[in-house]
């Protein structure tokens, strides 16, 4: 038993860092069509043309409000074409927003995750120090 639980300490930091590590989210592109401001169309394709994103979710102006999620989205004439083939009517997005790394979310995640993995870590260590000196 105390030969691998080190190791078991271990895994279990890895683990944990690897998932808390990366955090994206969706943020608006600043061209969110409203009654009062108009986007044009030109300047979503610009847009898509000048940043090349590499995923884009569009939210367009039917009844429900659908939303759709294009990989590698290009312009081709008045409609953005995913690299699956998907493709939406320029003329109907309301929204546009790109998926973006969250740098401030991932470090307070892998900093929180870290410390208290090494809080329980010298915990673990404790007790069984503890648990071998009273026997």
């Amino acid at each position: 038993m105390t030969r691998y639980r080190f190791r078991g300490i271990f895994l279990l930091f890895l683990m944990g860092h690897a998932t808390a590590c990366a955090s994206s989210s969706w943020q608006s592109s600043s061209l969110t069509a409203s009654p009062d401001r108009g986007v044009s169309v030109a300047d979503y394709a610009d847009y898509i043309e000048e940043m090349q994103p590499d995923q884009v979710r569009i939210t367009t102006a039917d009844a429900d409000l659908t939303q759709y999620l294009l990989y590698s989205p290009s312009v081709v004439g008045d409609e953005i074409v995913s690299a699956d083939g998907l493709s939406v009517p320029i003329a109907e997005i309301v929204k546009l927003e790109v998926q973006a790394f969250d740098v401030v979310g991932s470090t307070l995640k892998t900093t929180g995750l870290g410390v208290l993995l090494a809080l329980g870590g010298v915990m673990v260590v404790a007790v069984t120090w503890a648990y071998q000196r009273g026997n």
